[in-house]
C-alpha cells in the first residue's frame, strides 16, 4: 500500500516539473546570472593590496594617493599632452577611404 502511495506522490511531482520545466529553467539560469553578477562585482569593488603607492608631482589641486604599479606609474608619467605631441601621422593627400567613390 505505501508503494502505491509513493509512486502516486512521485508521479504527481513529475507531472509539475514537466508542466512547469520552461519557467523552473529561466528561474535557474536568472538565479545564476544574478549570482554570477554579485560574485563578480564583490571581486571588483576589493581593493589591491599587493600594490606600491604614488604621487603624481604635476598636480596643482589637492593630490590624492593612488595605488598602481611601478611600471604603469612610469609609463604614465612619460605620457605627453595632444599639444606636445608631434609624432603622430597624418593621412596622405587624395583618396583615404578605399569605401568612397
Amino acid at each position: 500500500m505505501k508503494n502505491i502511495s509513493l509512486t502516486i506522490q512521485l508521479k504527481k511531482i513529475g507531472n509539475v516539473i514537466y508542466r512547469y520545466n520552461l519557467v523552473i529553467f529561466i528561474v535557474l539560469v536568472a538565479g545564476g546570472l544574478i549570482s554570477s553578477i554579485l560574485i563578480l562585482n564583490n571581486i571588483i569593488t576589493q581593493p589591491n593590496t599587493s600594490s606600491t603607492t604614488i604621487t603624481s608631482t604635476n598636480t596643482t589641486s589637492t593630490s590624492t594617493n593612488t595605488s598602481v604599479d611601478q611600471q604603469t606609474a612610469n609609463r604614465l608619467l612619460k605620457l605627453e599632452n595632444s599639444t606636445n605631441n608631434t609624432s603622430y601621422k597624418t593621412l596622405p593627400s587624395g583618396r583615404t577611404n578605399p569605401f568612397g567613390e
